[in-house]
């Protein structure tokens, strides 16, 4: 199915009807791209290390903190590194995060429309704080984080998870993410699934703003849900 990178003229008939939104977290519903870089370079420098190379930065950016540490610092400090993630300097981090411009209209318009909105994300034990700081917690259920399950992203577990918390089948839901590893866990999930900012990626939808989202799922519900004969 070819990729359709959504604009103000895209038509609404490739929206299919969906029943619920599963969202990564960061650089999909946060913009945490720096709170990452400040968080593991602060381990660089604790450790006399050169700081993140960008193949770094991206690594860290879809990868859980686990995964992360043990990638940018030596095996022989990785259990210092694990401790010293309890300081509490360490959640200076969460001042760089920034919410995703026109995502709370997204959530709102779909709460108004009984869309059901759930996470899997990468994150572990910082979730419940970011969403907070937010004030966006009340709008998803589940939350699936890296320490739920036995098996974080990109397996499918947590989609599937999910899908069992609501009742629906793989074609009832999309998977909006912004890294391979989320078009990796979407697609073994047999979830359609839709780029945020991140246009080299294999997505169904590429999107790069959620006010046009939000305003072609207002079409789509008026021009086509409405007239389809799907449950």
């Amino acid at each position: 199915m070819e990729a359709i990178h959504i604009s103000d003229i895209t038509p609404p008939q490739v929206i299919k009807k969906i029943k619920g939104i599963i969202f990564d977290c960061d650089g999909v519903l946060i913009n945490s791209f720096e709170a990452n870089k400040w968080y593991y370079n602060w381990f660089k420098n604790r450790f006399d290390l050169e700081p993140l190379t960008a193949d770094e930065e991206k690594y860290v950016h879809a990868h859980t903190v686990f995964e992360s540490l043990r990638h940018v610092i030596p095996e022989e400090h990785h259990d210092e590194a694990m401790e010293l993630r309890a300081l509490p300097e360490l959640k200076k981090a969460s001042e760089f995060i920034q919410v995703e411009e026109g995502l709370i209209r997204l959530l709102e318009w779909g709460r108004t429309n009984n869309l059901r909105m759930g996470i899997n994300t990468n994150r572990t034990d910082t979730l419940p704080a970011v969403l907070q700081k937010f004030g966006i917690e009340d709008f998803f259920a589940p939350t699936v984080t890296a320490t739920l399950l036995p098996n974080s992203k990109p397996h499918p577990e947590g989609v599937h998870y999910i899908l069992n918390k609501w009742s629906m089948k793989a074609e009832d839901v999309v998977y909006i993410g912004d890294t391979w590893v989320d078009e990796s866990c979407a697609e073994r999930a047999g979830v359609e699934f839709w780029a945020y900012r991140s246009p080299l990626l294999n997505a169904r939808l590429h999107i790069d703003d959620y006010w046009v989202l939000t305003n072609l799922l207002e079409k789509a519900k008026n021009d086509v849900w409405s007239d389809c004969s799907c449950s």
